[in-house]
Formats: C-alpha cells, sequence, structure tokens
C-alpha cells in the first residue's frame, strides 16, 4: 500500500514539474512576441540636389526711368498726361509755346536764302574772274554761319516739344500746364511698364563663394512681394556691381523680370528674393546631392566613417549606410553620396538602433 502510494505523488509531481515548464516557456515566447517595436522621427528625400536656399531682401525698380525735361526755357500750353498714365513712344508729352522760335525760324530762314543766293552769285563772278577768291571764301563763309544758324532755330523747334522715348507709365508730373519751366527742369518722370529691375545686397562671403564657370546660366531664382506671400515669380540675372555699397560689406546684385499681368506691383514695393545656390552651382558633371538634418548623420565608433540610418517602410526595419557629407547649409547638411531621392532617413535616437531593428514612424496625436 505505501509504495503505491509513493508511485502515484512521483507522477503527481512529475505532472506538476512539466506543466510549470511548459507555462514557462509560453510565457517566455508572449514577452519576446511582445517585444516593443521602437517609434522613430523620419526625414523623407524628397529631391536630389537638394536646396541650400537663402532669401535676401529685395527692392523693386523700373527697369528703365527717365527724367524728362526741356532743354530750353519757356512756357508750357500742353501738358495732355497725367501720372499712372500709359503712354506709348512717340507720344506727346509736353509743348511750350513756340511762337517766338518760329518767327526767329522764319528769319534765319530769310537768311540763309538770301546767303545761299549771294554765294551762288559770287561763285559765278569767280568763274569769270570778275571777284577775287578772297570774295568768293568769305561768301562760302556767310553761307555755312547761316546754314548753321538755320539748323540751331529747326532745333530749337523741335526742343520745343517732348515726346515719349519709350512705351511706358508716366510715375509723377511736376509741374502745371501754362507754368513757365526752365531748361533741364523735371516735368515728369516715365518709367518702363514692361519689365521690372529686382535689386539686392549680396553678403560678400556669399558672393566670394560663386564661381562663375559652374554658375547655371539657365538657373531663374524667385521672387515675392510683401503684399502676396503666397506667389513666387521668376527673375532672371542682369548684373552686379563691383564695388561695396556705402556702410555694408555687400555688393548690390540686379535681376530683371517681366511685369505681372494679372496684379499691381509698382517700383519702391518690397520683396524678397530666394536664391537656391546648389541649383545655381549645378553644372555637367557634378555629383547629385541631398540635404538632410544634422542628426540625420552619425559617425561609426569603429570604422570612424559617417552613415545614415535608412527605414524600410515594407518591412518595418532598419539599416545603416556609409555616406559621404559635404558642407553644412541652413537647411541642414549635403550628402554627396550614400542617399537618394525617396529615402527615409531616421533623424533621432541613432545610437539605440541595430541593423534590422522593427521601428515605426513617429506620429503625433492631434493637439500635441
Amino acid at each position: 500500500m505505501p509504495t503505491r502510494y509513493f508511485q502515484i505523488a512521483a507522477r503527481a509531481g512529475l505532472f506538476v514539474t512539466v506543466t510549470l515548464g511548459l507555462l514557462l516557456g509560453c510565457s517566455k515566447q508572449e514577452e519576446i512576441a511582445k517585444e516593443v517595436v521602437r517609434p522613430v522621427k523620419l526625414f523623407e528625400i524628397k529631391d536630389t540636389n537638394g536646396g541650400d536656399v537663402r532669401r535676401f531682401p529685395a527692392q523693386v525698380y523700373s527697369a528703365e526711368e527717365s527724367k524728362i525735361s526741356f532743354r530750353i526755357p519757356g512756357e508750357l500750353i500742353a501738358l495732355p498726361v497725367k501720372t499712372a498714365e500709359e503712354v506709348s513712344k512717340g507720344q506727346l508729352l509736353a509743348r511750350l509755346d513756340d511762337r517766338d522760335i518760329r518767327n526767329e525760324l522764319d528769319l534765319r530762314q530769310a537768311d540763309y536764302d538770301l546767303t545761299e543766293i549771294n554765294h551762288k552769285r559770287i561763285k559765278s563772278l569767280r568763274e569769270k574772274k570778275v571777284v577775287s577768291q578772297a570774295e568768293l571764301d568769305t561768301a562760302s563763309t556767310n553761307l555755312k554761319s547761316a546754314r548753321a544758324s538755320l539748323k540751331l532755330a529747326k532745333d530749337k523747334l523741335e526742343y520745343s516739344t517732348l515726346t515719349a522715348p519709350f512705351d511706358g507709365r508716366v510715375a509723377r508730373v511736376d509741374v502745371e500746364n501754362y507754368q513757365f519751366v526752365m531748361n533741364q527742369q523735371t516735368i515728369l518722370i516715365l518709367q518702363d511698364s514692361k519689365t521690372l529691375k529686382v535689386n539686392i545686397q549680396m553678403p560678400e562671403n556669399i558672393l566670394a563663394n560663386v564661381q562663375r564657370e559652374h554658375v547655371d546660366e539657365g538657373y531663374q531664382p524667385t521672387v515675392t512681394f510683401s503684399g502676396i506671400p503666397n506667389r513666387t515669380f521668376l527673375v532672371s540675372y542682369k548684373e552686379h556691381s563691383t564695388t561695396v555699397t556705402p556702410g555694408t560689406q555687400s555688393y548690390k546684385v540686379t535681376f530683371t523680370m517681366p511685369v505681372p499681368e494679372d496684379i499691381i506691383v509698382y517700383p519702391g514695393m518690397g520683396a524678397t528674393v530666394a536664391i537656391d545656390f546648389v541649383q545655381l552651382m549645378n553644372h555637367e558633371g557634378s555629383a547629385p546631392s541631398v540635404v538632410v538634418p544634422l542628426t540625420a548623420i552619425l559617425e561609426d565608433d569603429v570604422t570612424g566613417q559617417q552613415q545614415a540610418w535608412i527605414y524600410d517602410p515594407e518591412t518595418g526595419a532598419v539599416k545603416p549606410v556609409l555616406v559621404a557629407v559635404g558642407q553644412v547649409t541652413r537647411e541642414g547638411i549635403k550628402v554627396v553620396s550614400g542617399l537618394k531621392q525617396g529615402d527615409m532617413v531616421v533623424t533621432a535616437g541613432l545610437t539605440r538602433l541595430r541593423s534590422g531593428m522593427k521601428v515605426k514612424p513617429l506620429t503625433r496625436e492631434r493637439g500635441l
């Protein structure tokens, strides 16, 4: 009887031991299965040659501006234009009272006609050797003088009228009609209404790094205007100064653009020019590059090389890749090899990652 009792007890103990072992094994498997998937902050590379965009305050000017004035003094009798009016090349802008000028012209014309007749008579007599060569020379000189006086009178009549030297807009009118004006006194200011100039001041440390032989001539920066911040317009490089702007260590750079047709942009308005220096210096044969946050690059402790961690959305895992980095820009750090468009790189907690580790993109709840 006791022997059978011990056999039953032994079997019961063995059953308990096996059961506990199975339970512990299942618990460990559940712990492994429930391994935490770490959330990581990701940055997606949207394009190559990632920008190094610099923004410069700008001022808008007319591409061509002229202060219109008379060469002679006189009384205004016609001023048919007004401020902000569009005018065409050759259109009348202002006219002086020309009655005295026309009278003078008639007198100079008569003097010339008489001198010309006298010159012909003296020349004929000289051919007959009736008069001396000195008399013919005097007649020729008088004819030249009369011709010059007649031309001056004609020019003076022409100077009594002002016409538009180019198509444009009257920016300002400084006088009133029937007013007596002096020579060189500004009558009005005419501005080109087709093209605008956009001027910026570029610091010397930036301008010095622009290598002319590597500049992409086809690249066009963009400009936004203060009153229309949600729209951008393309501008084209025109020229830059080679002398420093007084009081600064910067140089004036001028761009041009057509006047927008659907919005009003006048000279004097404020603007901002954005220049992507990566695109500006993008020349044939240069390696494509991307710009990523500084925190996306980590130096490998073993190899001493720079690396980034790429996230694979299909497997949910990350892996390290070796990269070659370039200069640091305002947007981040330039990577010249190792990354490409579409890659998603981890930008935080790189030291806690391992190859093949499962992660998930960090998403923030609304309101946090």
